[in-house]
């Protein structure tokens, strides 16, 4: 990976942290009352962080036949491997 992409998706893992706290607390102020809605909302958020974790975090993206015998390995993202390799 270049450094400059490296770079920007460092930038990104920071922005996103920041966007997820931004979404929850608007989640929170403004969640709505009707079920529907609310189970959207907050399926949504929940989804986001979930993605978050995938690309900087542990990964948790797996072929459906190995998902539950390697996820446990919480292998380190390749994004971030990369990232880490631009330095």
């Amino acid at each position: 990976m270049p450094s400059r992409l490296a770079l920007l998706y460092r930038a990104f893992r920071v922005i996103d942290a920041a966007l997820l706290v931004a979404g929850l607390i608007g989640v929170i102020a403004w969640f709505p009352d009707q079920v529907g809605p609310a189970v959207l909302v907050a399926g949504v958020w929940i989804f986001g962080v979930v993605e978050y974790l995938n690309y900087f975090a542990v990964r948790l993206a797996y072929p459906v036949g190995r998902w539950w015998s390697t996820v446990g390995q919480r292998r380190r993202p390749r994004l971030v491997q990369d990232i880490d390799a631009a330095r």
